[in-house]
């Protein structure tokens, strides 16, 4: 009888082991890292078929926990130490979802890999043979609880999530650099654009993606300073060495220009808008590095020539916010901006600006309202 309680006890535990880590496995393949996957997808498939997350995720999930009961099979991991049976399919886990920029670059450091997987087998074999050589023969008669026994693999599946999480790529920027590309794809650009939305930082290369979307919809001039801006005018590109989803043949494509040996971004841009006049998207790229660059003047001199016909209350929000501030600061009277909304937010920014001595206090109360603002750039933004 004693016997037969034990089988069905450890079937009970064996079945909500097998469980735990499918579901553990499934959303990490689905949701967690569903974005790096979908990447490297994109670069080694035909595009034939449409990458599926939850598919993915299921098939990921069932291959493991199956390869993990046929491996106890062998190793005969039981009773508190079943989680044990998953160290191997973690470390997999692991691997397969270990995707960072050298997708691109192809430097990826296998060597790291080498050692883990050495180690692992190590440690999963020394635990089997001391398991079932030494430590079952002891408890083999010692009664213990279910509840007991599931609590002590729970703890061992903790390690072994916690190491999963520790060994995959977990690059937040890199992560919303691969999220804003799959969204984009799927022509979802608000989705795609409000990834990381809230946050105070960016990478260069998230920086340049929200430009190239923005410009790519004609938004460039309404929304860029909705977001981060750390990198002035270099941060409209991306890097000359591809290391996320958007090059720079991209944007050159949509600047219908490329650069020339040794061209900065201002001159490259510049070229682009003498080259086509009536190119909204290569003026909305020059105007707005003129802006992150805080060039004003030379940005009120490129908007007369540019809107020689249009009035300034029918500019862009940003080109509006900066024209403002320019009259403000320079006292040009030949600059006014007719938009009494904007006028007033104006108005309120400096007499917020008035209450506080500290620059660093006034920079940071200041942001909290008018940080989506190009005042509070240029006044209070990185350098």
């Amino acid at each position: 009888m004693r016997n037969k309680g034990e089988k069905r006890l450890q079937t009970v535990v064996a079945l909500s082991c097998a469980t735990l880590f499918a579901l553990f496995a499934f959303f990490f393949v689905a949701k967690s890292q569903a974005p790096l996957l979908e990447l490297f997808y994109d670069r080694i498939s035909t595009g034939k078929l449409e990458y599926n997350a939850y598919v993915v995720g299921a098939i990921v999930s069932a291959v493991l926990t199956l390869f993990a009961l046929w491996l106890n099979r062998f190793t005969a991991f039981k009773r508190e130490w079943t989680a044990l049976s998953y160290l191997p399919s973690a470390l997999l886990l692991s691997f397969m979802t270990d995707i960072d920029r050298s997708l691109y670059t192809g430097e990826h450091n296998y060597t790291k890999w080498i050692i883990v997987f050495a180690v692992g087998a190590f440690f999963y074999a020394s635990f089997s043979f001391v398991l079932r050589r030494i430590l079952f023969a002891k408890i083999k008669n010692v009664a213990m609880s279910a509840n007991r026994i599931l609590w002590r693999n729970l703890q061992i599946f903790v390690i072994l999530f916690c190491m999963v999480g520790f060994l995959a790529n977990s690059e937040e920027n890199f992560k919303r650099e691969a999220m804003v590309a799959s969204y984009y794809k799927k022509g979802e650009i608000d989705k795609a654009l409000n990834v990381g939305y809230l946050s105070r930082v960016a990478s260069r290369h998230l920086t340049a993606q929200r430009a190239y979307i923005l410009a790519e919809n004609g938004l460039l001039s309404e929304k860029l300073f909705e977001y981060p801006q750390m990198y002035a005018s270099e941060g409209l590109l991306p890097t000359k060495e591809q290391v996320s989803p958007l090059s720079r043949s991209a944007v050159y494509s949509a600047l219908e220009i490329a650069p020339l040996d040794n061209e900065d971004t201002l001159d490259m841009l510049r070229r682009a808008v003498d080259a086509d006049s009536s190119s909204v998207v290569a003026k909305d790229y020059y105007l707005s590095a003129l802006l992150l660059d805080r060039s004003i003047v030379e940005f009120v001199n490129a908007v007369r020539v540019m809107y020689p016909d249009v009035e300034i209350s029918a500019l862009p929000k940003h080109y509006q916010e900066a024209l403002l501030l320019y009259a403000s600061i320079d006292g040009d009277t030949t600059v006014s901006v007719d938009n009494g909304e904007m006028k007033e937010r104006f108005d309120a920014f400096k007499a917020m600006e008035a209450q506080y001595d500290d620059p660093f206090v006034r920079g940071n109360y200041l942001r909290r309202k008018f940080g989506r603002t190009y005042w509070w750039y240029f006044l209070y933004g990185a350098v």
